[in-house]
């Protein structure tokens, strides 16, 4: 599914901040600018400290949007602090929503002993708390804030493509990745329960997941694909290397009309994320604008 990097993403759509002073200037601004202190927002500061620990975790990914001319490494600090910059104003939301955070503060996932203690631990632990936090205020945002029109419901499901399905009932066979992957034939035409009771036989540990709903656009691009492959040849697909395991996938077959209302439903879902991350933009752009922001003009570069 789409990964929590989403809403990571939506944070950062707003252009650089512009201002028409010199480098020099800006250093000389900088002399009474409070110590340590990156940008204040609203009252709140960011620290350099902050933002170089940011940096130096490298979360934030591909900052550029075209992948062949990534951003000049002079922008890049300022690139994340506007990220930042934005994530504060998100995560002012929860107490003027009145967004319950608490039980996402659960770590017991980092305590398991099956994740060895390494050097990276702690900053991936408070990487993955801040998306799940930032996750569940933007959720809320759009939630709140996106208007449905059924004028633009329907002209959106008339688009709706009609030729393939977007929306898989789908199983997974998973064996450990302590294994090599389980041989088999291009023309198989065994479901996932055949090869479950085939594949333990021949002494491979075979798990075989329940049904689940998966839609194509939320997918990365190498499952959709995979998926998609299932279901057009309507056998199990090869085994995928993931996490932890080899997977086989199989989409289930639909009747017509099991099919139809699914394909309702996974329209309605893509328009209801349409406009929820529109809503979004639009709140972004428009509490940024009102918010009060000053950035340390050191960290703003300007030619002489």
């Amino acid at each position: 599914m789409r990964s929590l990097g989403f809403w990571l993403t939506a944070m950062g759509g707003l252009a650089l901040l512009t201002a028409g002073i010199s480098c020099r200037d800006a250093r000389e601004a900088a002399l009474g600018w409070p110590p340590d202190a990156a940008a204040l927002v609203e009252g709140q500061t960011i620290t350099m400290t902050e933002l170089n620990q940011v940096l130096d975790w490298g979360f934030y990914g591909q900052l550029s949007p075209k992948e062949d001319a990534p951003e000049p490494p002079e922008n890049v600090p300022l690139l994340v602090l506007e990220k930042m910059i934005e994530e504060r104003l998100v995560l002012a939301e929860a107490d003027r929503r009145k967004i319950s955070l608490g039980e996402l503060e659960n770590e017991a996932v980092w305590t398991d002993k099956s994740y060895p203690t390494l050097p990276q631990t702690e900053p991936m632990r408070l990487n993955l708390a801040r998306q799940m936090r930032l996750h569940k205020i933007t959720s809320r945002i759009m939630a709140d804030e996106r208007r449905f029109s059924d004028r633009d419901w329907q002209a959106f499901w008339r688009k709706w493509p009609r030729n393939k399905p977007t929306r898989y009932l789908v199983q997974a066979l998973f064996i450990p990745l302590s294994t090599d992957p389980p041989l088999m034939s291009a023309q198989s035409r065994d479901n996932l329960e055949q090869l479950a009771q085939k594949f333990k036989l021949e002494g491979f540990p075979a798990i075989l997941s329940a049904a689940v709903w998966l839609q194509s656009d939320l997918l990365d691009s190498g499952l959709a694909e995979v998926l998609e492959a299932a279901w057009e040849a309507r056998a199990p697909s090869q085994p995928v290397r993931q996490e932890g395991s080899w997977a086989i996938y199989e989409v289930l077959n639909l009747d017509r009309k099991t099919a139809a209302v699914a394909e309702l439903k996974a329209a309605r879902a893509a328009y209801e994320l349409k406009t929820g991350e529109e809503a979004f933009h639009r709140w972004l752009k428009t509490r940024r604008n009102a918010a009060d922001i000053r950035i340390n003009p050191s960290l703003i570069q300007t030619p002489e």
